[in-house]
């Protein structure tokens, strides 16, 4: 699975995507873009239900997102709260407009992705086939997100506060859902499955603490489970919900909201006032600082996608460019968590550093997941210059057929050493050379997997390695790495886990096991 960008050629259609009608749409998919990324979220999508071929296709969802088996539907409705002198009265109509008929709308879409999703499409004549696989219907996990906006003023004035944003409450013993508290959300519709509902506020707190596909869907999936089975009685805000949620952390690093000391069947009810005090801690800003070099990985990962949407990808080798083929590569990259990212960017900057400082003609740097993280990918960056001797054998297209084929032996390579990792995700760049007028500019990104070897691949990956000189015997040493979400400030010290002083340990006697020999 290859993606290239960069190149003369343009072989591939391009994406068009839609933007967001009314203001909350726009906004809706600004930010839900940042978390998702460009590839994998479609604003306004659209399915055909035309009669006899004729008419414009029906509006499918306000945001569409499709990310392996996980498929995100969110449904935007902004109502203008009407008062009336019962405020009962006055929530349940405001209520029914605006998250009923929302959640109306996503199970509906939920049947149609099940059921026809050879008819999904990004315009409204149905012209546009959605260009991401779908999930087999049996494997997917749905998660329905229902925005409702419009009556942060008047639960400003019932609740008291600053946001007017809703809370959270078990709903499920007032009768209808969600019609018997005024200003109170829990599980709409506990027949069918579950959908979150988010003000203007919960939802700019949702995509500020959980900006990466992976940990938003952990965060969904955790949040629906304890609503649905009724072990959040109250929580005053989603803020709040987060906080809890953030601070409890299992020996491997992973959160939930099954608090150590919560006896069983004990239901929570969530303080006001959790993510303030969360947000002063040091450890949180030290978090949060640790995580601006991870945005690296973002912008890595955009300048790929960036090609796939503008066609702009080339052929290389065998396979024609798509957004089929190039889609799986990057849904590697782009599912890896914020804390992980921060260790993939530090590893590619400083890859680039050092390719820089050593002025080689090849530099590689592979990072293998750590002995405290589940994963099991393993990644290579490759930085080859271009060399001047290729300007009479086929110039800068044989030069990225070369490269290609280095970053795919690399691959192999990695998988060949280490039988325990399931993939390699390669991605190689250009290194400038002062000395030649090729300046680059372009990138390849491939992801590797075997299922089995036989001798026949054994035999041909060592050849290969053998010609190319790649990772024979003594010439890299392999390292794994690891980071803390909520690091301690450098004035206190770092807390580990047991999992992580374990691995820890492991890396320093292999390290003394190596010195010794």
């Amino acid at each position: 699975m290859c993606c290239r960008g960069g190149g003369d050629k343009v072989p591939m259609k391009p994406i068009k995507r839609g933007t967001g009608v009314t203001d909350s749409e726009r906004y809706l998919a600004r930010v839900a873009e940042k978390t998702f990324l460009n590839l994998w979220s479609y604003p306004n999508t659209f399915i055909e239900k035309k009669l006899r071929g004729q008419g414009d296709g029906k509006e499918l969802c306000d945001l569409l997102v499709v990310f392996g088996d996980d498929v995100l539907v969110f449904s935007d409705k902004e109502i203008e709260f009407q008062p009336h002198s019962d405020i009962f009265i006055a929530w349940n109509r405001w209520y029914r407009a605006a998250v009923q008929k929302s959640v109306a709308q996503i199970h509906g879409a939920e049947r149609f992705l099940r059921d026809h999703q050879e008819k999904i499409f990004l315009d409204k004549g149905c012209t546009e086939p959605f260009p991401i696989t779908l999930p087999n219907p049996e494997e997917m996990r749905f998660h329905g997100v229902s925005v409702a906006i419009g009556a942060e003023d008047a639960a400003r004035r019932y609740w008291g506060g600053d946001d007017g944003t809703l809370i959270i409450a078990d709903t499920s013993t007032l009768g209808e859902p969600g019609i018997g508290l005024p200003f109170s959300v829990g599980d709409p519709n506990p027949g069918k499955s579950f959908v979150h509902v988010f003000d203007r506020t919960s939802l700019d707190a949702l995509f500020t603490e959980f900006d990466t596909v992976a940990d938003l869907v952990e965060y969904l999936s955790h949040r629906a489970a304890v609503i649905r089975d009724g072990s959040i009685v109250a929580a005053h805000s989603e803020k709040d919900m987060i906080a809890t949620y953030l601070q409890n952390e299992d020996e491997q690093g992973n959160h939930s909201f099954g608090l150590p000391m919560r006896a069983p069947n004990q239901v929570l009810s969530i303080a006001e006032g959790l993510y303030e005090i969360f947000q002063k801690r040091p450890e949180y800003k030290a978090g949060k600082e640790a995580d601006a070099v991870s945005y690296t990985w973002d912008k890595l990962i955009t300048q790929f996608t960036g090609h796939v949407l503008a066609g702009s990808s080339v052929k290389i080798t065998h396979d024609n460019p798509s957004a089929a083929l190039a889609e799986p590569a990057l849904r590697f990259m782009a599912a890896e968590p914020r804390v992980r990212r921060r260790v993939l960017s530090q590893a590619f900057l400083e890859a680039l550093s050092k390719s820089a400082e050593l002025n080689q003609d090849r530099y590689a740097r592979v990072v293998l997941p750590g002995d405290d993280v589940s994963s099991k990918v393993a990644y290579i960056f490759l930085i080859l210059k271009y060399p001047s001797f290729l300007d009479d054998k086929g110039g800068y297209d044989q030069y990225r057929r070369a490269r290609v084929t280095i970053l795919e032996t690399y691959g192999y390579a990695i998988l060949q050493d280490h039988r325990s990792i399931e993939t390699v995700v390669g991605i190689a760049i250009d290194g400038h050379d002062p000395s030649t007028e090729y300046k680059g500019g372009s990138e390849d990104l491939m992801a590797l997997q075997v299922g089995n070897w036989n001798e026949e691949l054994e035999a041909e990956i060592t050849q290969r390695r053998s010609e190319l000189e790649i990772l024979n015997s003594g010439q890299m040493r392999y390292n794994s790495v690891s980071a803390q979400q909520f690091p301690s400030p450098q004035t206190f010290p770092a807390k580990e886990t047991r999992q992580q002083r374990r691995a820890r340990e492991r890396r320093e006697a292999k390290e003394k096991r190596l010195s010794d020999s």
